[in-house]
């Protein structure tokens, strides 16, 4: 009965498999095997990964396009879980899909 009164809850986290894969993996504690950069660490994602542009895209699209931001920290918190956190990078969980977003541009 609470599950349903927190935000977010009950979400399925491969809902968002690209996200998942690149906070849990690229932004992880051994982020600095992929770059030591917001930008860096998704050129690398997306030089060697075969998931689409077209889907981070999408997903990202999605996220942004939860106007509560938190809702939008929570849903992003279950896809990380404790492999990232945006603040030690000086980013909100909106800005830092902002400039994924923007990688696309």
């Amino acid at each position: 009965m609470f599950s349903r009164l927190i935000r977010g809850w009950g979400k399925d986290k491969m809902t968002y498999p690209v996200m998942r894969e690149i906070l849990t993996v690229c932004f992880s504690c051994y982020h600095d095997d992929f770059g030591n950069s917001v930008d860096e660490i998704v050129s690398y994602y997306f030089d060697t990964n075969v998931l689409s542009r077209a889907d981070a895209r999408h997903e990202i699209g999605s996220l942004l396009r939860i106007s509560d931001d938190e809702e939008l920290k929570t849903t992003l918190e279950q896809l990380a879980g404790d492999h990232f956190r945006p603040e030690p990078w000086g980013e909100t969980w909106r800005s830092l899909l902002e400039k994924l977003l923007r990688h696309f541009d």
